[in-house]
């Protein structure tokens, strides 16, 4: 009973979170034009075209990157057993936004498609190397690999950027955010996203499993090494199609699992749809502020909303998760 209540207060949070996100910004509007222009249709007069053709793809892209981007973290979390464990750690946001820019180089036509397709082998391959290296050891060996591996990417990406003379993907990248989205783009996005969501809802039983360490697993008879790969790649999917949408978007995999399980326990039937709910709704709030604040840099606001939970995280669980 108290599942259903909390789902329907997070469907009611992102529901108020996504009017809130259609109405401010640049421009306000009242709920009546949002729900004139989103319902009723018929013939659009300026405000209702920007609402409906600029604000409406934006704020759904949030929405989805947000869900994307913390469940992915939560997967991450889970199957590596760490709980520092996040895309931006793990190099995945680095590998997916270089091969998304060499891909361009290599092809300026490239399709939306095609993007997506590079953004996910990349961040695969830097994924898989960085967990190849630290081999689920420590979170040290995971936060330093990752954060080399990142940086040395991050700088070659930059190289490119800068030789090439694509300001744009830099700022882009690097600042966050859902300006400049399709609902065509979206249209191919979000059915992959909900196949991933459906195939890891479908692994909760064998997610939890893995909460009880490796010893547990051998036990049980469980195929852990089938199981990693199967959500892992679901996990870095789910990341570089982020990426690939909305830039590179640090902490919010790292804040909202942590959030969800300090409030609703750790089984996975419910937390990859909380984590999904909460983390969307946080990130059409983060993109709104950032419209209403001249264009400040989402990672910035959920830098803000972020760190005074984290530093309590650190304060008061500092040892279990370190």
């Amino acid at each position: 009973m108290k599942d259903g209540w909390l789902v329907l207060l997070l469907c009611i949070f992102a529901g108020v979170s996504f009017f809130a996100a259609m109405m401010f910004g640049v421009e306000n509007y009242s709920v009546g034009k949002v729900v004139d222009t989103l319902f009723w249709g018929g013939e659009l007069d300026r405000a209702g075209g920007i609402l409906y053709e600029i604000r409406l793809p934006r704020v759904v892209a949030a929405f989805l990157a947000g869900l994307m981007i913390s469940i992915s973290g939560l997967i991450m979390q889970t199957v590596t057993h760490n709980n520092l464990s996040e895309p931006s750690i793990l190099g995945v946001n680095a590998g997916a936004n270089f091969a998304i820019v060499a891909a361009t180089l290599v092809l300026p036509v490239l399709s939306f498609a095609a993007m997506l397709t590079a953004g996910f082998l990349g961040g695969l391959v830097v994924g898989v190397i960085i967990l190849f290296v630290t081999r689920f050891r420590s979170p040290i060996h995971l936060i330093l690999a990752g954060a080399g591996i990142s940086l040395f990417l991050y700088a070659v990406t930059d190289f490119l950027v800068i030789t090439n003379n694509l300001g744009q993907y830099l700022a882009f990248f690097t600042s966050g955010g859902a300006a400049g989205v399709s609902l065509g783009q979206l249209g191919v996005i979000a059915p992959v996203a909900a196949v991933v969501i459906v195939i890891l809802y479908v692994l909760s039983k064998e997610l939890d499993v893995f909460l009880f360490g490796e010893e547990m697993l051998a036990s049980l008879g469980q195929n852990q090494r089938m199981y990693q790969v199967i959500t892992l790649v679901c996990a870095v999917l789910l990341a570089s199609m982020s990426v690939a949408i909305v830039g590179n978007v640090v902490f919010l995999g790292l804040l909202v699992p942590h959030i969800v399980k300090m409030i609703a326990g750790y089984m996975h039937r419910w937390t990859i749809l909380y984590t999904g709910l909460f983390g969307g709704a946080l990130f059409m709030l983060s993109d709104m502020a950032a419209r209403m604040l001249n264009e400040t840099p989402v990672n910035a606001i959920i830098a803000m909303i972020g760190l005074p939970f984290f530093i309590y995280i650190i304060r008061t669980r500092g040892r279990k998760y370190a």
